[in-house]
């Protein structure tokens, strides 16, 4: 399978090389926002699971309702109590418009390892816009993981040909975004993997967990990492 160089951009590439993604999940929330469990308690589980690395990617707004400073430190004090696992800050970030922008401070983006783009609560519910917008996400020199792919078209019923499902697989590959295979929602679908996989594009591993008792065990991501391979 051709690769491209990196791991994903901005910070991540310089933390973790990409023949240890497999060992981790990438898509963690914490009691700082939605979740149940602390940063601390999610590496203790993340050991006793035989995991190897987990991102703490925080759901996030331009208006923040709690302290990044603190969930940055919480995770600098779990690197030096968990030296085993090699612990990601970083963010969940929504797409605001067509033009791929992020709801995320500047400053956040900054300090973050990860960066998460995501569909939610987008204004546009048609495929064009949809696309120019994803597009515009992709190219941004942001973000650093495509977060549960093909969501908000499943929401919205939007059905995609694959021509233009191998255009943004091709995207994806050209500016060195990975692309979350979700657990949570079983998402991008087979057909979209097989594409993808077989066009070279990166993968990471997220559960989308929002308590401890959603982090895979490193035997669940073996046997996705198995299925997924068996798409090549």
């Amino acid at each position: 399978m051709s690769m491209p160089s990196k791991v994903g951009r901005g910070r991540m590439e310089r933390t973790i090389k990409y023949e240890d993604v497999r060992g981790g999940d990438f898509h963690v929330h914490t009691n700082y926002t939605d979740g149940e469990n602390t940063i601390v308690e999610y590496c203790q589980r993340a050991r006793q699971n035989s995991l190897r690395v987990i991102a703490f990617t925080e759901h996030m707004r331009k208006n923040l309702n709690y302290n990044y400073h603190d969930f940055l430190s919480d995770i600098h004090h779990a690197k030096s109590d968990f030296a085993d696992l090699t612990i990601l800050s970083g963010c969940e970030a929504k797409v605001l418009n067509i033009y791929g922008e992020l709801d995320v401070p500047k400053e956040v983006l900054e300090q973050c390892d990860v960066v998460m783009g995501v569909f939610h609560s987008f204004k546009h519910k048609d495929k064009r816009n949809y696309l120019i917008a994803l597009e515009a996400m992709l190219r941004n020199g942001i973000v650093s993981i495509w977060g549960h792919p093909t969501l908000f078209l499943n929401k919205h019923r939007i059905k995609l040909t694959e021509e233009e499902i191998k255009g943004i697989i091709d995207t994806c590959i050209k500016e060195q975004v990975l692309i979350e295979r979700n657990l949570k929602y079983g998402l991008p679908a087979p057909s979209f993997i097989e594409l993808a996989v077989k066009r070279g594009a990166k993968f990471v591993i997220g559960s989308d967990a929002h308590s401890i008792d959603e982090l895979p065990t490193i035997n669940r991501l073996k046997e996705e990492w198995e299925w997924i391979n068996k798409m090549y």
